[in-house]
C-alpha cells in the first residue's frame, strides 16, 4: 500500500506543478490585457510664437516664427547659446510626422554653421521667393532618415537660417517662403 501512495502523491506533485503553470501564465495574459495604455502621443504642442514674442524681448534681435501650414505643429521652442552664437530654435512636425527643425543664428560664424551642418554637404542652390538658398543634403543616408537628412541655409548681414530635418524637399521649400516672407 505504501508503494501506490508514494506513486499518488508524485502524481500529484506533478499536477500541482502543471495547475500552479497554468494559473500563472493565465495571471499574466490577464495582467497583459487588462492594464490600460495609454498611446497617445508624448510629445507635448508648444506656442512658438507667444515664445518668440518672449524671446524677441530678451535678446533684442528680430526672431523668426514663421506661419506653417495647416496640420503643423511646433514640439520645441528655445533660444540657445553654441560656439558663443546666440540662436533661436524651434522644432516643427509636418502633417505626416515629419520633422523639420529651424536655427537662427544672431552673428553667425563659419564655426557655428559647421557644427550645425555637420554630416552635410553643399549641393546647389536653390532661389525662392528672391531669396538664395543653400542645399545640404547629407553625406550619410539612413533609413529610417537622421534628423539631418536634409538641409537649406539662408545667410543674410550677420546671420543665417537653417532648417534642417526628415521632411521631403517640397516642406522645406513651404517653411523656406513662410521664413523668406518673415524676412521680408
Amino acid at each position: 500500500m505504501s508503494d501506490s501512495a508514494a506513486q499518488h502523491r508524485a502524481k500529484q506533485t506533478v499536477r500541482n506543478l502543471i495547475y500552479s503553470l497554468l494559473v500563472t501564465v493565465a495571471l499574466v495574459v490577464l495582467m497583459i490585457l487588462g492594464v490600460p495604455r495609454d498611446d497617445s502621443n508624448r510629445i507635448a504642442q508648444v506656442n512658438y510664437t507667444e515664445i518668440a514674442a518672449q524671446a524677441q524681448a530678451s535678446v533684442g534681435q528680430k526672431i523668426i516664427a514663421p506661419v506653417i501650414p495647416e496640420g503643423w505643429w511646433s514640439n520645441a521652442a528655445r533660444l540657445e547659446k553654441e560656439l558663443d552664437v546666440d540662436s533661436w530654435y524651434v522644432g516643427f512636425v509636418t502633417e505626416d510626422n515629419q520633422f523639420i527643425g529651424m536655427s537662427q543664428a544672431f552673428e553667425s560664424n563659419p564655426s557655428w554653421l559647421a557644427l550645425t551642418l555637420q554630416g552635410n554637404w553643399q549641393d546647389g542652390e536653390k532661389v525662392i521667393d528672391g531669396k538664395t538658398w543653400e542645399i545640404w543634403p547629407t553625406l550619410n543616408p539612413q533609413s529610417p532618415r537622421g534628423t539631418k537628412h536634409y538641409a537649406m541655409v539662408y545667410k543674410y548681414e550677420t546671420s543665417a537660417v537653417v532648417i534642417y530635418g526628415t521632411a521631403e524637399p517640397e516642406q522645406f521649400e513651404l517653411l523656406a517662403k513662410a521664413i523668406t516672407a518673415q524676412l521680408d
